[in-house]
């Protein structure tokens, strides 16, 4: 542990050191404060203690803590100075003294500074260093006395203004309260011993000093004595009794010394107090009290204080990084503006590359990784775009066609249709086949006629807008108002669900990348503020785009190879099948001509088609090799467009826009409100002292 490590008499020191640089404003170290009311004794007993004589004019001699810290050595030597409170007053370096005399004037003197500041009670403190032989190794803070009442030109505020100070004393659970009480009043009464049983309920870091025993009422003493034995009202640390010069004492300029030998003869002589325990009587013992109590506390709060400062370190250091630098010069400014624009340039650029190796992208509430989901959007678009793309024709009703024989037909054979030569008939619906079916009647679960689609509605439209072509040919009109109305108007809703997916994601993206820098609230907004601009403003643009897209499909066009292949596929496809339907229902050689014919005749409509209704089957083939090449195009077309029109010119309108930023603006957006100036400066002392404090410890 670091307190075996080292003496008791350097552990203490270190306290004192570490009190000096300003560790006691954030985090409590360990002490004794001496605290009592207005004529307590408690000056008296300061100076018994270490041989100083304390001011006493005025109706309150102490305004300020005073840190009265004793060294024994061989040779006198002291130092005193004025400690600010507030870290952002420098506090002027140590006065050296050359005798113990010196101290009186300098602390009247600084008293005095304080009164003329202000300050009638001050949380600046008094910093008094003596080294001597005559000195115990003691650190005490004194605070100055409860107060009840003012004079008639004093600050009434002074009241709450000391109870302010003493319980920020009082609270610090490292904190041994010296409680310095009258024997001659009702001691359970007074505002310290109520203050301090509030503070320190069980007792368990507060000692009563009891001073004047001299003033008791001959017979009172036993109720004193009772108290004092720790019978009356129990305390862990218990109880001491001393005897201090009185104000007759210091009227007739009885010495220090005096007043200890003086004391020494009253606790031996008096009737009562000579029957008292040595141990709990005077001050030389009170000092051998302290000096223990002092060290067994700091040796118990040492090691929490160095945890203390290490988690206190860290959390100070955290909140410098997001508080940020002071912005106190435009090149300043103009550099932290430029770091935090570099950086959400940076994590755009990874989201939309799919680059995801920034820890943006390991965020587990939200899912940053934009090009991801980009694509899931661009997979949803296509199936939607293919399924309307689809070309749905029906089937001709049959069930009111007789069949005969030599039709063929569809036979169902293991869940699968194959082509046969009708035989026999027995009523409408009942048949038999030349293969699959040669003696046994097949009803009509079991068989169809052969698919023939129902092309009426296209035969209407052709009908409708028919010109000067021949039947044989087609209709460009018309072949384009199919694909226009019925087709490509319908690829409109799915491609604007994919515009505003990708509007959302990008404007949630790119907030949550500037908010992820971290950086000031109004750089932030400004940055936000920029991006949604540019937004807006290719939004629009892409609009533009996405409507000359679909004008532009609107008319039918392509000089893609694949029209012509799929259109002659869909031609011939049928075919193919049922000359492999014929093929599996025969030897491997031998195909029936007669099923041959009629399959060529069925898939030409030779005999039985109109000019309308081959017109219509070739539209209705063209339509669907159309649709196959065009949905294909339009799937790719859109997302290259926003990407193009969209996403890239965000990432560069970002950097042209932040690039040429003004000064005034940057004036504005960085420029530190008081608030944020104090708050760094209130940071920045904190972890001065911290860091001091380290610097202590490890060298200690």
């Amino acid at each position: 542990m670091l307190v075996a490590k080292s003496s008791q008499h350097e552990t203490r020191h270190l306290i004192d050191q570490l009190r000096a640089v300003g560790l006691d404003k954030y985090i409590e170290l360990p002490q004794i404060a001496v605290m009592g009311d207005t004529s307590s004794g408690k000056s008296s007993v300061l100076s018994a203690l270490s041989g100083i004589t304390f001011p006493s004019s005025g109706n309150l001699t102490t305004r300020c803590p005073t840190q009265l810290i004793l060294t024994q050595s061989k040779k006198f030597s002291g130092t005193v100075r004025l400690l600010r409170f507030d870290p952002a007053v420098e506090s002027l370096p140590p006065t050296p003294i050359h005798s113990i005399d010196e101290v009186t004037t300098y602390i009247e003197s600084i008293t005095q500074q304080l009164v003329d500041e202000g300050q009638s009670i001050s949380d600046d403190a008094i910093e008094i260093k003596l080294h001597g032989p005559d000195f115990p190794d003691l650190t005490l803070t004194d605070l100055p006395g409860l107060v009840r009442s003012v004079g008639d030109h004093e600050d009434k505020a002074m009241i709450s203004r000391v109870d302010k100070l003493v319980h920020r004393y009082l609270v610090q659970d490292r904190t041994v309260i010296l409680a310095v009480v009258p024997a001659n009043v009702d001691m359970h009464n007074t505002a310290i011993i109520q203050a301090a049983e509030e503070a320190d309920p069980d007792g368990v870091r507060t000692i009563s000093i009891i001073t004047k025993p001299d003033l008791i009422d001959q017979g009172a003493e036993d109720a004193v004595v009772d108290l004092l034995l720790n019978r009356t009202k129990y305390r862990r640390l218990g109880y001491h009794v001393v005897k201090c010069r009185g104000q007759k004492a210091l009227n007739n300029n009885e010495s220090i010394q005096q007043g200890r030998d003086n004391e020494s003869l009253f606790f031996d002589s008096h009737a009562v107090w000579s029957t008292v325990d040595k141990s709990l009587c005077g001050t030389g013992r009170l000092a051998e009290k302290l000096t223990r109590l002092l060290m067994d506390t700091v040796c118990k709060a040492l090691p929490k204080v160095v945890a203390e400062i290490d988690v206190q370190l860290a959390a100070c250091k955290d909140k410098l990084v997001i508080l940020g630098e002071p912005m106190s010069t435009p090149a300043v400014r103009r550099a932290t503006f430029m770091k935090n624009v570099r950086l959400v340039l940076d994590r755009l650029e990874g989201g939309v590359s799919g680059n995801y190796n920034d820890t943006l992208f390991e965020d587990t509430e939200y899912n940053n990784r934009l090009r991801a989901r980009l694509r899931t959007a661009e997979s949803e678009f296509q199936a939607a775009i293919e399924e309307l793309s689809v070309v749905h024709a029906s089937t001709v009703d049959t069930s009111t066609r007789e069949v005969v024989v030599g039709d063929f037909v569809e036979v169902s054979i293991d869940v699968e249709w194959e082509v046969d030569q009708v035989t026999d008939v027995d009523g409408p619906t009942i048949v038999k086949t030349t293969k699959l079916s040669p003696s046994e009647w097949l009803h009509s679960s079991k068989w169809r006629f052969l698919p023939e689609l129902d092309l009426s509605d296209l035969k209407h439209l052709m009908t409708s807008n028919r010109g000067d072509e021949l039947p044989i040919f087609l209709s460009y009109s018309t072949f384009a108002n199919v694909v226009r109305q019925r087709y490509v108007s319908k690829w409109r809703s799915p491609m604007l669900q994919l515009f505003e997916t990708y509007q959302t994601l990008l404007r949630k993206f790119a907030t949550r990348v500037i908010h992820s820098t971290k950086c000031k609230p109004r750089l932030e907004l400004h940055l936000k503020q920029v991006a949604y601009t540019i937004l807006e403003h290719l939004s629009n643009v892409a609009m533009v785009e996405l409507d000359k897209i679909m004008e532009t499909e609107s008319r039918p066009y392509t000089l893609n190879q694949q029209l012509s292949q799929v259109l002659m596929r869909l031609r011939t496809q049928p075919l193919i099948d049922g000359l492999d339907a014929l093929s599996r229902n025969n030897d491997a050689n031998t195909v029936q001509a007669g099923a041959v014919k009629a399959l060529l005749q069925s898939h030409a409509g030779i005999g039985k088609n109109t000019n309308e209704d081959q017109q219509a089957k070739e539209l209705h083939l063209a339509i669907v090799a159309y649709m196959t090449v065009a949905s294909k195009r339009f799937v790719d077309e859109i997302p290259m467009l926003l990407n193009t029109k969209y996403i890239r010119p965000f990432l560069s309108a970002m950097f042209n826009e932040t690039s040429e930023t003004a000064d005034g603006v940057l004036d504005r957006v960085l420029m530190d409100n008081m608030a944020d100036v104090e708050r760094y400066q209130t940071l920045a002392n904190q972890l001065k002292s911290l860091e001091a404090a380290k610097t202590l410890i490890n060298a200690h």
